[in-house]
């Protein structure tokens, strides 16, 4: 099958990494920065055949039209460039994995996919997506749930002042955690609070840390509308929403614009290249760690997971987790295993067959994943 991947930041270079250890011959790419094509073809020869125009550059119609020449496109794309590429995937008809954090509805898409043939897996990376599929694996299995907690955080190894967290993803996107309303539901009723609105303390696999409410609930919250509360939390280290506090004080977590010399740009980004420059991160270890919780009339599941830093590779275990998410999800499409169509979120996709893969693929990559599971006794 005809693959492209475009975007070849950290997570995008090693989907392509592990795409060809999988055993895809040949994958097309692109990104927007010429260093980072010519690293893949040193690094990749000829498996990798570079784009010759811009695809983000071309007019929806054009687009569409040069994806159809693709049997799998996969986005690892920031996320406010993300909804166009996916769009035209839908009119194309083909297949599409996406780890992009985009903010729009991605499941109003769904009707046109079906009806063009498309299969689009957006969120497919660690959370939201292979959290999503651990819940939804759980909601089914228990035949129901009352309660979906979902616990997930990149957090440094060591964290150190007076940052206490490491750069280890798009920084725009991180960011963008800190300012989003947090969808979530709380006995029924649908709610958007500000992120700083709840901060909790939380020990995790061990760590003291604190959690506070993002927007990573997304499509679980419309794929299972009979689950009275959902929320995701996202963990940090102590020490690092004080630091970021502040700046949300003075109005620069947020799109209001300001005035850089002759340029107006969102502050958000002002503040991620301030932070870039600051906080490089670039040799710090961390890990990605996650407790994913169901409660149902029928019984308990509990998920733990963590993927440490890959020291033999220097992969971040976000980065990691995100990629070996979006990679097993291709190769299902690959060999048939997700043959559907329609716009399907990981938490749609959890059954016993498919949540086994995903985990063994996890597994593989040096993740620690668990399920312990407790029954109601009658």
């Amino acid at each position: 099958m005809k693959t492209v991947l475009i975007g070849l930041g950290r997570q995008g270079y090693r989907i392509l990494e592990l795409l060809l250890q999988a055993g895809i011959d040949e994958v097309d790419i692109f990104d927007i920065q010429k260093d980072r094509i010519l690293k893949a073809e040193k690094d990749f020869g000829k498996k990798v055949r570079p784009l010759e125009k811009n695809p983000l550059a071309l007019e929806a119609e054009r687009l569409a039209e040069t994806l159809a020449e693709y049997g799998l496109v996969l986005d690892a794309l920031p996320s406010t460039l993300s909804y166009r590429l996916m769009r035209a995937a839908v009119e194309a008809g083909t297949k599409m994995v996406s780890v992009s954090f985009l903010e729009e509805d991605f499941m109003s898409l769904d009707k046109a996919a079906r009806k063009t043939g498309s299969l689009v897996i957006p969120d497919c990376g660690g959370a939201p997506g292979f959290s999503h599929m651990m819940a939804g694996y759980s909601v089914n299995a228990l035949r129901g749930a009352e309660k979906v907690i979902m616990k997930v955080g990149a957090i440094p190894a060591v964290p150190e002042p007076p940052f206490f967290h490491s750069l280890t993803w798009s920084v725009e996107d991180l960011l963008e955690e800190y300012f989003r309303p947090a969808k979530c539901r709380k006995n029924g009723i649908h709610l958007a609070p500000d992120p700083f609105e709840d901060i909790e303390e939380e020990n995790i696999q061990g760590l003291p840390l604190q959690s506070f409410l993002s927007d990573g609930a997304r499509s679980f919250l419309a794929n299972y509308p009979k689950v009275a509360w959902v929320e995701e939390r996202t963990l940090r280290h102590h020490g690092h929403m004080d630091f970021m506090k502040p700046f949300q004080e003075v109005g620069f977590l947020s799109r209001d614009a300001v005035t850089l010399g002759n340029q107006k740009i969102p502050a958000f980004q002002a503040l991620a290249a301030m932070l870039e420059k600051s906080f490089p991160g670039e040799t710090e270890e961390d890990r990605f760690v996650m407790q994913v919780e169901i409660f149902g009339k029928n019984g308990t599941h509990r998920h733990e997971y963590n993927m440490p830093f890959n020291r033999e590779h220097q992969v971040f275990g976000l980065v990691n987790s995100v990629a070996v998410t979006a990679v097993e999800a291709a190769a299902m499409i690959l060999d048939g295993t997700i043959d559907e169509s329609g716009i399907l979120p990981l938490e749609l996709l959890g059954q016993e067959e498919r949540f086994a893969r995903m985990s063994g693929a996890h597994r593989d990559q040096g993740a620690m994943v668990t399920l312990e599971m407790k029954s109601v006794e009658c």
